[in-house]
């Protein structure tokens, strides 16, 4: 970095605020969470540029133990990596799911993809808006949505 460039990109720490921010603004209630429209603002929030080694995506779902009760979780991550000295240090992750109730169909729906098996980000939203399990929040109604920041 020379003398006069400046770093453009934003400590990940903020990460959960700036997304936070960006779904308020485009009306997301979290009492009332539309799948979709958060899966549209991550998408614009893939393209924010935060201080880190490297930076990947993650699609998941699946019917998990949450506070020692089962709910089908659909929703992603973005999760960032640290070096120290060329040499990896830490992991942080920004996870933001919805929850809905679980039944015997659900049970069966599970997957995840990452970033990093695929060509590029492009390619990313691409193969998980044409997966099956994407599409599983258009019949069900959403108990909540949650979203939190922190090291893994």
């Amino acid at each position: 970095m020379g003398l006069f460039s400046r770093d453009n990109r934003i400590n990940s720490s903020k990460a959960e605020g700036y997304f936070r921010e960006m779904l308020n603004k485009a009306g997301f209630s979290f009492a009332k969470p539309d799948p979709y429209l958060a899966w549209n603002v991550f998408k614009d929030f893939s393209k924010v540029k935060f201080k880190c080694s490297d930076d990947a995506l993650l699609f998941q779902c699946g019917v998990y133990n949450s506070d020692n009760e089962k709910s089908f979780q659909w929703g992603f991550v973005r999760q960032f990596s640290f070096n120290k000295r060329g040499d990896y240090d830490h992991m942080e992750q920004m996870d933001f799911s919805v929850y809905f109730n679980p039944d015997a169909e659900l049970e069966k729906v599970e997957t995840n993809l990452w970033t990093y098996d695929c060509t590029s980000w492009e390619d990313f939203f691409q193969n998980v808006e044409q997966m099956n399990e994407f599409i599983v929040p258009h019949s069900l109604k959403p108990i909540k949505a949650e979203m939190f920041q922190s090291e893994v």
